[in-house]
């Protein structure tokens, strides 16, 4: 009876001190989350790597905590540390294998490291669990102009676009495919479809006016190119000089 109870007043204390762990643990994640908030949107890489070190912190403490893990390599991925980014995604889906938040980071960060098939590795991956993944499919166009095939990537674009009908970035890069396959149509559609999506989108308005130019309506193109001139696009000042003193 008193091994038993000896035994029975340790294994409260390793609780007690687990859930005490736990909790301290679980205030660095915390105090990381409320600092990397605050961090991405001030563009504040001082107290980005402030979060890093809160979430390096939970992280020692439990190793095997997924939330720990993934954050960790947000941060990581963040202030552009891509191999430790890296090794934090991996380690965070050794943890959880059916995250597709975790494998679309690591997708991200490995097509940044120019690991381009391991990145279409895990993009797909991504697209089995989600089928819609609108990352996922820019990550894969990203790979297909990296290998210069701009008719996988254009399909891409579109796939990404039917899923999600406001991506204007699916829009818009759909458009300068077109426009360096010289389908002026084309990409007069695609850039329109980019300023009805969002109409503050100055680069989207200076390629219409090219698209326009290129494919003969010279007053149209004039127009757009005024106002992408107004916007800040000086190259579009030039355009609109020449073809007003051609």
């Amino acid at each position: 009876m008193r091994t038993w109870a000896i035994g029975f007043a340790a294994t409260l204390l390793v609780a007690s001190w687990a859930q005490a762990q736990s909790g301290v643990s679980e205030g660095f994640y915390k105090e990381g989350v409320q600092i990397g908030e605050q961090a991405r949107k001030s563009r504040d890489d001082v107290k980005l790597a402030e979060a890093l070190a809160k979430f390096q912190k939970a992280a020692v403490l439990e190793p095997k905590v997924f939330k720990y893990q993934l954050n960790m390599a947000y941060a990581y991925d963040w202030l552009n540390r891509l191999p430790e980014a890296q090794a934090a995604y991996e380690r965070a889906l050794a943890l959880a294998s059916t995250s597709a938040d975790a494998r679309l980071g690591l997708a991200d960060v490995l097509r940044r490291l120019r690991f381009l098939d391991a990145a279409e590795a895990e993009y797909r991956k991504v697209l089995k669990a989600r089928k819609t993944d609108g990352s996922a499919m820019l990550g894969l166009a990203a790979i297909a102009v990296e290998h210069d095939d701009l008719d996988a990537a254009l399909d891409w674009y579109k796939k990404m676009l039917k899923a999600n009908p406001k991506s204007s970035e699916a829009a818009f890069k759909a458009a300068n495919i077109l426009w360096r396959n010289k389908d002026w149509d084309g990409a007069v559609e695609f850039y329109r479809k980019t300023l009805e999506i969002k109409s503050n989108y100055p680069e989207a308005r200076f390629g219409l006016g090219l698209a326009l130019r290129d494919k003969g309506d010279t007053e149209a193109a004039k127009v757009e190119l005024r106002q992408a001139c107004k916007d800040g696009i000086k190259p579009a000042c030039g355009h609109v000089y020449k073809l007003e003193n051609p």
